[in-house]
């Protein structure tokens, strides 16, 4: 009983692990590289004999509008190859959605069997017969040896001679372009986040200076203020918009120092203020400012005439430093330390709460009531019956990079 229980963990255990080869399993390898067209997942062909596929394919490619591809897998996991290559050749949609004409060349050496699927528009020049006669005199030969790259190669010649004929080539060019959709769109994308970034970087900088100028005849302090609140705005532009925005950026710094330390004149005696060095400048604060520079929520210059001895003591408020001014001493060294609700909010009545301060500066506590807002009633949703379609029935995405073309089933295939 034991040995029947380890066997069935054993299988129940392996089972989720082993399952059919999925066609979202097989790397398209030409949506990474638009000059790779042969997805070997098998590695069955030599790096040379891939890259002389990856040629001939191109050059059907350029020739004729068509889409060959050429994928091979080590096995299908018992998956029947002329229903998977179907699947595939739709879930990628090889071929040029006008015209239909996409081959897909699939190979499984472990099953020892080949698939060629043609588009609907690829029939015509490749029909059943060709197809079948490329699995059976080009590829069977060199696959019985276990010469894949002779295979393969053989078979794309005598594809292209069908593909690139005078007559085949006026039946399967596309409007399209190769790859168009593929690089057009992400060009397209590309171009919309660039005039994005570009938008931004101009406008953070019209921003800036409108701020600037509106704001000189403002207090010194109000000034910096106001430049100070684009300081996160506009680094967080720089960041997302590819640093387009930085120069804007860039030159808000420089406003914001030009506005702390520009040149000031005595309003006694004209003369030139000298600014107090920040190891110094404690000799001229109050005990509430000085404690307001220790916990870092105000910064404060003393400018210092050293003619007449006139101090002019300007603060600059920390934004990121959460406290608020104490209304006993007046120092902005206030900190909550406590949040209770006083009456608890129901559906028809708003609730109370008490926020608790007390300033790091003088010790005084105090309170701040303030509002809860009502419970709001989450609404209650019946669900009708019925066997209704929920999302999910349309169609998606397809899974590769080619351009949108279908296949009825034709070509043909066999083994070796």
């Amino acid at each position: 009983m034991k040995r029947l229980f380890s066997i069935f963990l054993i299988i129940a255990c392996i089972f989720p692990i082993v399952s059919a080869l999925a066609v979202g399993d097989i790397e398209n390898v030409h949506v990474g590289n638009r000059t790779r067209y042969v997805s070997d997942m098998a590695g069955a062909m030599s790096p040379a004999g891939r890259a002389q596929a990856d040629s001939l394919l191109a050059s059907m490619w350029r020739q004729s509008s068509a889409e060959p591809v050429v994928v091979i897998v080590s096995d299908l996991d018992g998956e029947e190859i002329n229903d998977f290559a179907t699947r595939l050749f739709t879930h990628w949609g090889i071929g040029k959605k006008d015209k239909d004409n996409g081959v897909l060349m699939l190979i499984s050496t472990g099953d020892r069997k080949a698939v060629i699927r043609t588009g609907y528009g690829a029939e015509g020049v490749l029909p059943d017969v060709i197809a079948s006669n490329i699995i059976r005199h080009d590829m069977a030969p060199y696959f019985r040896e276990g010469d894949y790259d002779g295979g393969v190669l053989a078979a794309l010649g005598t594809m292209n001679s069908a593909l690139t004929s005078d007559e085949a080539r006026e039946e399967l060019m596309s409007q399209y372009a190769n790859d168009a959709g593929a690089k057009e769109g992400d060009a397209d994308i590309f171009s919309i986040y660039l005039k994005f970034c570009i938008i931004v970087a101009v406008g953070l900088m019209g921003l800036v200076l409108v701020v600037y100028f509106s704001s000189r005849r403002q207090p010194t302090a109000q000034a910096y203020s106001q430049l100070q609140g684009l300081k996160m705005p506009g680094l967080m532009a720089s960041i997302l918009a590819l640093g387009f925005p930085f120069p804007a950026y860039f030159v808000l710094l420089l406003l914001m120092r030009h506005v702390r330390l520009h040149k000031r004149l005595c309003p006694n005696c004209s003369t030139r203020m000298q600014r107090v060095d920040e190891d110094n400048d404690n000799g001229y604060l109050t005990q509430s400012q000085d404690a307001e520079e220790r916990l870092d929520s105000v910064d404060y210059d003393v400018w210092l005439c050293p003619q007449c001895g006139e101090t002019d003591i300007i603060p600059y408020v920390n934004p990121s430093k959460n406290f608020t001014v104490c209304p006993n001493c007046n120092a902005r060294a206030c900190t909550m330390v406590n949040r209770r609700t006083v009456l608890a909010p129901t559906v028809s009545r708003e609730g109370r709460g008490v926020e608790e301060y007390v300033c790091l500066n003088c010790r005084n506590r105090w309170q701040k009531p303030y509002t809860i807002a009502k419970v709001i009633e989450p609404p209650i949703f019946i669900a009708g019956g019925g066997g209704g379609r929920g999302f999910g029935g349309g169609g998606g995405f397809s899974g590769g990079s080619f351009g949108g073309g279908m296949t009825g089933g034709g070509g043909a295939s066999g083994g070796w």
